[in-house]
C-alpha cells in the first residue's frame, strides 16, 4: 500500500511539471496570437505571413519569430521543470493586468523602484512579494524593451 501511495505522489509530482510550457509571448502582431499565450519548444505557431511574435523563455532569453505561409516553428530547446514556477510568475505579469480597481503597489515603499529592477531575477522576486506586482509588470516592460534594441 506504502507503494502504491508513493507512486500516486511520485506521478502527480512529474505530471505537474510536465504542464509548464517553454515559451510565453510577450508581443505579437497577429491578433490571433495574445500576449500571455504559452507554446512548447519545438511547436509550430499558426503566423500569419508577415506577422511577427517575440517570445521569452524563463531564462530571460527573448526571440522573434516571422509568419510564412507555414507559420512559423519555436527553436526546439526545453526548459527545466525546475523553471515551472518562474515561466508562470513571468506568464502572470506578461498577460493583461486585471481590470477593475485595485489598491497601492507601493504602500510606505516597500516595492523597489522600477529603475532598480535591471536583471530578470529582481523582477520575479519582486512580483512575488505582496503587493508589488505592479511595479514587476512594468519593469517587465521595461526588460523587454531593452532586448528589442539592439
Amino acid at each position: 500500500m506504502r507503494r502504491l501511495l508513493l507512486g500516486a505522489v511520485l506521478s502527480a509530482a512529474c505530471g505537474t511539471a510536465a504542464v509548464a510550457a517553454d515559451y510565453i509571448v510577450v508581443n505579437s502582431t497577429d491578433p490571433a496570437i495574445k500576449r500571455g499565450q504559452a507554446f512548447d519548444a519545438g511547436a509550430r505557431v499558426p503566423l500569419g505571413v508577415g506577422k511577427t511574435i517575440t517570445v521569452m523563455r524563463p531564462s530571460g532569453e527573448v526571440t522573434t519569430l516571422r509568419g510564412a505561409s507555414s507559420g512559423a516553428t519555436l527553436p526546439a530547446a526545453r526548459v527545466a521543470a525546475a523553471d515551472a514556477a518562474r515561466f508562470e510568475t513571468l506568464r502572470a505579469l506578461v498577460e493583461p493586468p486585471p481590470v477593475g480597481r485595485t489598491f497601492g503597489a507601493r504602500r510606505g515603499g516597500i516595492c523597489p523602484a522600477i529603475e532598480s529592477l535591471t536583471t530578470l531575477d529582481d523582477i520575479v522576486r519582486t512580483a512575488e512579494s505582496s503587493g508589488c506586482k505592479t511595479v514587476a509588470r512594468q519593469a517587465l516592460d521595461a526588460y523587454l524593451e531593452k532586448s528589442d534594441t539592439p
